[in-house]
């Protein structure tokens, strides 16, 4: 009976990507919290830019759908590096 053995583990790959998710997630508040702090003025109509609640909302989602592509592309790089 021969002996199975396991390859390393790739932790390296693994905390870059938890790094990169964990940055994005933080930047993501941070610009969300000045967008709301810079935006706090009175607003006269709700069509324009000058909406501190559009611009929070605008703010978050571009955050939020980076925050998505570092999480899915750190999920794909991990899952890979196992077939390496």
């Amino acid at each position: 009976m021969s002996k199975q053995s396991t390859p390393p583990r790739r932790t390296t790959q693994a905390a870059g990507a938890l790094y990169l998710a964990t940055t994005t997630a933080m930047l993501t508040v941070v610009a969300s919290v000045m967008s709301w702090l810079q935006a706090d003025a009175a607003v006269q109509s709700d069509r324009g830019s000058d909406s501190s609640e559009k611009a929070f909302m605008v703010i978050l989602a571009i955050g939020l759908g980076g925050a998505v592509s570092a999480a899915a592309i750190a999920f794909v790089a991990t899952k890979t590096a196992l077939f390496k």
